[in-house]
């Protein structure tokens, strides 16, 4: 007995609302569509998501499905399969997954992979991508050549992976700057260049403290301060190897190339030298010094942060937000306004503040000296009595007479500004909040108060007094650590700090002088304005993960009442004799301590250039690799990371690190959105290789270390974001859709859905290539030198070699100005729109012969492809790798195609410009006489065309036999005939005219009605004129969308005349 068949309808609808991948040309806009019945089944309607999945399963389990009708949208077709099981009659030999297929035959680590089977019938990455990656790194393919000699510069590409911090896993913005610089490495490589490319690990200290605190409290409810430094150590550089060797996974599954011999990691014994050496080196010199300066303070952590890990929030108006170490929602967004006494007068001086628990630490009120209001009050005192303290009004001229009341309290210890002013004026310094962000040097009241809990005490004791005036909403910037989430606090710390000046000075020299080539060139503008007012960097961290600072403070043991020194030094020991000549004393009477701070994770990552290869032993990797070539990495690191790795690169070695800098914008989700975990669109790049479901992306944000507020926001993100989750994409695939944005521009949005379809192209690339091994036969051997021994007649194999000749010429121009969205729209439009569009098509029936046409073809066909795969290596190392090792070759080769030749400008000289303007006119007729046949519902093959042609050049190219044949292929029409020039076309013909020197001609009479076409066109255009009104009115900048209703606006006009034409013809 038979197995009962099932129907199902196969709209790419259900493609393009739940993400499946279907079968049908054409889609429709229906939810709910009505299926035939098949063998006595009743008619049901079924959501065309489960009929989908159905489909799919089928085709998965090798199933053949036929085609068995429409339902009643007449463009959805229906198909039917047998319910059998998979492992009847010897269906399913191949393992498949959810996936595709899989590769099963055993490779040890290492071994070159087997490919003498058959290709699977479609692409599956995780077939494709086993086993290639341990080959090529044990084949030594990804280190540099060892014997070159110094002086061989220009034959050698040097670049440093920007290192990821051991915090977590990578997200897609890693995933970006790898498939970058690997494209780049792998292009030097191709053409000849000893590349070196450096991985490593960056300790990250505050971010991997932070972490590792936050599962410390959640898996053992401590913190570090209950189990002490040492152990805390113990348990990050568990976390450390943990995570690294889950983030160096990740960066291998990217198909990096990488000198994996020459790892490294920021604390490493060797990396770790280099900070000492460093900061002694400058300490000594006295650029490196300690100081009571402001800094941003974050009161959470309990340490000073750089100004990378500040987030600014711009608030506009009241808002209530919740910090860490408060139970209740704080407000933020007012500024209050209240009333300073004047000493000895009736008078009071109004002052207003976003800040107003800071007053408790005011020492003046500044006004500007040329204020009116102001002149009578110039050096008198105004009280503060909730912190029973007098202090003097200033005049001076940063204060802005038009704002607010004109009067500006002064807290010296925990403003900036205020700092300043204070110096000009010796004004008196008082701390009122500690390094956790509650009250000091106050009242009793306000002691050990909580800082935001004190200002509404503040604001109670004024309103007491009566000298509290009002709050309004204000507008302001609110800055945050980007760690914490908790507001940042200007304070006056003790710290270490690297003066800038001469170094920035020089940082800015190199790039007016050229030595230093930043890219895009108008990086140069924000480069120049950040180092001509380069402040001091501050250096030290008051956390316990890092490079502990390398300074000791020295007392002398019989004189415990002296102020101690700092003194530098590469070991205690080397400390205390520096400190025994400097102070002039034994010592054996010294008492050194050394800083319990550490230092700057930035600091490190400055030098890892040079530290990554040896500095400051001067090693053989150091003197052949050193300077590098090229950096590559986000442009929101401009200042904090390359900025500072020229200026102590240039200090400490006497050269630029590298001669050149790319930058690449910040990668943000579809919507323009800042990847952020607690909105859900940070992604793991594996899961977008590999694919996800909904659910399980969910479950990854649940088990993270976001709070639970926050997990809830998450998931809601990703349910709109990711309804149907990530489909699985391969690496190829996501590499090729990352290197095809413009990362050039400030910010990249990027859609899922445009990484997706890169699948797709890959699956497009395999299956022409499956094309093409099928069409070969047995007996096929490549030419040896294709230029020489293939002569190529026939005008689209010499078209298809002018393409080729194109993209080659274009993919170099692109690569040498890493402009690699140019380069993967090249290879894109050769392979799909040139390749397998036109070409394929116009040989199949060639094929199907046995004679010198098919012969060359084949040859022809072979030297494309081969010549496309190296082309496109750099970008998708898999799927090249899997098909050139297929590819059939007549002579020695390289043995994989990532040390194969890049194609050259030299291999590929076949372009003809007259040639590639006629197959253009005939793609363009082909679109000309299927949008005819579609728009009139009359089918191709019943539509008899004549072309009038202008020009006796352009008509002998196209009245030549394999152009000709082409168009009638491509465009399914009955025939195609020739009018000469002063010919007469025939009558009830509709006349188009898509090129200036070419008219078609379609025999149309009595297949449609003029008039209800005009009467459809008309319609059409009136609906095109309301939209682009409406748009309009909108007032949008972006007119993209108003640009494509014009074009498409212009089309429908230039057929309105054409069918008005020949309705007048039809009626003489």
């Amino acid at each position: 007995m038979s197995a009962p068949m099932l129907s199902y309808c196969v709209s790419r609808t259900c493609y393009k609302k739940y993400g499946i991948r279907l079968t049908a040309k054409y889609c429709c806009g229906h939810r709910i569509v009505r299926y035939r019945s098949v063998g006595g089944l009743p008619v049901a309607y079924k959501e065309s998501l489960r009929a989908a999945e159905k489909i799919l399963s089928c085709r998965k389990s090798g199933l053949t499905l036929s085609s068995v009708g429409s339902c009643r949208r007449f463009h959805c077709r229906v198909v039917s399969f047998s319910s059998i099981s998979e492992n009847q009659n010897g269906i399913n030999t191949t393992e498949k997954t959810k996936h595709g297929s899989t590769y099963d035959i055993p490779t040890s680590p290492g071994q070159k992979k087997d490919t003498t089977r058959a290709l699977p019938s479609s692409y599956s990455p995780e077939y494709v991508e086993a086993a290639w990656y341990d080959w090529w790194v044990q084949q030594g393919y990804f280190r540099p050549n060892v014997k070159m000699k110094p002086g061989e510069e220009n034959d050698r590409f040097v670049m440093c992976l920007p290192p990821p911090n051991v915090t977590g896993t990578l997200h897609l913005g890693h995933a970006l700057t790898c498939s970058i610089q690997d494209a780049i490495a792998r292009w030097n490589r191709m053409r000849g260049q000893s590349v070196l490319w450096i991985p490593g690990c960056d300790h990250a200290g505050i971010a991997t403290q932070v972490v590792v605190e936050k599962r410390l409290a959640r898996e053992r409810n401590i913190t570090r301060h209950d189990i002490g430094r040492e152990l805390f150590i113990q348990e990050v550089w568990k976390w450390k190897q943990e995570k690294e060797d889950s983030i160096l996974e990740q960066v291998k599954k990217l198909g990096s190339s990488l000198d994996w011999s020459r790892s490294c990691f920021t604390m490493d014994e060797k990396l770790s030298s280099a900070v000492t050496e460093a900061f002694v080196r400058l300490h000594d010199e006295g650029l490196i010094f300690r100081s009571k300066r402001m800094v941003n303070w974050c009161c959470h952590l309990k340490s000073a942060i750089s100004d990378i890990e500040i987030e600014q929030l711009s608030l506009e108006g009241p808002t209530k937000i919740k910090l860490p170490g408060y139970e209740e929602e704080l407000e933020m967004g007012v500024i209050t306004t209240f009333n300073y006494p004047v000493v000895g007068s009736d008078e009071v001086i109004a002052v207003s503040t976003t800040r107003p628990e800071t007053m408790l630490g005011d020492t003046a009120v500044a006004v500007h000296p040329d204020d009116p209001r102001y002149t009578h009050l110039h050096g008198a005192q105004v009280w503060n009595p909730l912190s029973n303290r007098s202090f003097p009004v200033v005049c001076d001229t940063y204060v802005d007479q038009t704002f607010g009341t004109g009067a500006v309290k002064i807290t010296p210890a925990h403003d900036p500004n205020d700092t300043e002013i204070g110096q000009r004026h010796n004004l008196l310094s008082i701390n009122v909040i500690d390094d956790e962000g509650k009250m000091e040097n106050v009242p009793d009241k306000y002691h050990g108060m909580k800082r935001f809990h004190a200002r509404a005490a503040v604001i109670q004791d004024l309103k007491d007094e009566g000298l509290y005036k009002d709050t309004q909403p204000h507008s302001m910037v609110l800055p945050f650590c980007s760690r914490s989430k908790d507001v940042i606090e200007p304070r006056l710390k003790d710290q270490w700090f690297l003066n800038c000046k001469e170094m920035g000075e020089q940082a800015i020299k190199s790039v007016r002088t050229g030595k230093l080539k930043l890219i895009p060139a108008s990086a140069e503008k924000s480069w120049y304005h950040w180092l001509n007012d380069c402040q001091d960097w501050c250096l030290s961290r008051q956390i316990w993960w890092g490079h502990r600072v390398p300074a000791y403070l020295v007392t002398i043991s019989n004189q415990p009442n002296t102020e101690g020194v700092w003194i530098s030094g590469r070991t205690e020991k080397e400390a205390r004799a520096k400190a025994a000549v400097h102070l002039g004393v034994s010592p054996d009477l010294l008492c050194l301590h050394q800083d319990e701070d550490v230092l700057d994770t930035w600091f490190s990552s400055a030098l890892f250039p040079f530290s990554s290869l040896g500095w400051p032993t001067k090693t053989a990797d150091l003197e052949r690799f050193y300077p590098t070539n090229l950096l590559e990495t986000g442009s929101d690191i401009m200042f904090f990371w390359v900025a500072r790795m020229v200026m102590l690169g240039y200090k400490l070695t006497g050269q630029l690190p590298f001669t050149e800098v790319l930058l690449h914008g910040t990668l943000r989700d579809a919507r323009g959105r800042k990847m952020s975990k607690s909105l859900g669109n940070v992604i793991d790049p594996m899961d977008v290789i590999n694919g996800i479901s909904l659910e399980d992306l969910q479950q990854q944000v649940k088990q993270s270390n976001l709070d639970p507020s926050e997990v809830t926001k998450a998931q809601e993100g990703q349910a709109k974001d990711y309804p149907r989750g990530i489909q699985t994409c391969g690496t190829d695939g996501l590499r090729f859709g990352l290197c095809s944005v413009d990362y050039s521009a400030q910010a990249v949005n990027l859609d899922m859905s445009y990484i997706e379809s890169k699948y797709r192209m890959c699956n497009k690339i395999w299956q022409g290539f499956r094309f093409f091994t099928s069409n070969l036969g047995h007996d096929f051997t490549p030419a040896v030198n294709f230029k020489s021994d293939v002569m190529v007649t026939n005008l689209m194999d010499q078209w298809i070699l002018s393409r080729l000749s194109h993209m080659v010429i274009s993919c170099d121009q692109y690569f040498m100005d890493y402009k690699l969205h140019g380069v993967t729209e090249c290879l894109q439009t050769f392979w799909i729109n040139d390749f397998c569009d036109i070409y394929l098509e116009s040989v199949k029936s060639i094929l199907m012969e046995n004679n010198r046409d098919s012969d060359t073809a084949r040859q022809v066909m072979c030297f494309c492809i081969d010549t496309f795969l190296r082309a496109l290596s750099p970008f998708m190392p898999y799927l090249t790798e899997e098909l050139y090792q297929r590819l059939p070759t007549a002579a020695d080769r390289p043995e994989s195609v990532c040390i194969s030749q890049y194609p050259s400008k030299k291999q590929v000289a076949f372009h003809q410009e007259k040639l590639e303007e006629a197959v253009t006119v005939v793609k363009l007729l082909k679109s000309v006489i299927l949008s005819v046949g579609t728009r009139y519902s009359i089918k191709a093959k019943t539509l008899p065309v004549m072309l009038q042609v202008t020009d006796e050049g352009l008509l002998q190219t196209l009245s030549e036999d394999s152009l000709l044949k082409t168009l009638l292929v491509l465009s399914k029409a009955k025939s195609v005939d020739f009018l000469s020039p002063d010919q007469v076309p025939p009558k009830g013909s509709l006349v188009m005219s898509p090129h200036h020197q070419v008219q078609i001609f379609f025999m149309i009479k009595d297949m449609i009605d003029p008039r209800k076409e005009i009467t459809r066109l008309e319609n059409k255009l009136n609906r095109i004129e309301k939209t682009m009104k409406n748009k309009l009115r909108r007032k949008k900048e972006d007119h993209t969308d108003i640009i494509k209703l014009q074009e498409e606006k212009e089309v429908y006009l230039k057929e309105l005349a054409a069918m008005k034409k020949y309705e007048m013809d039809q009626s003489t």
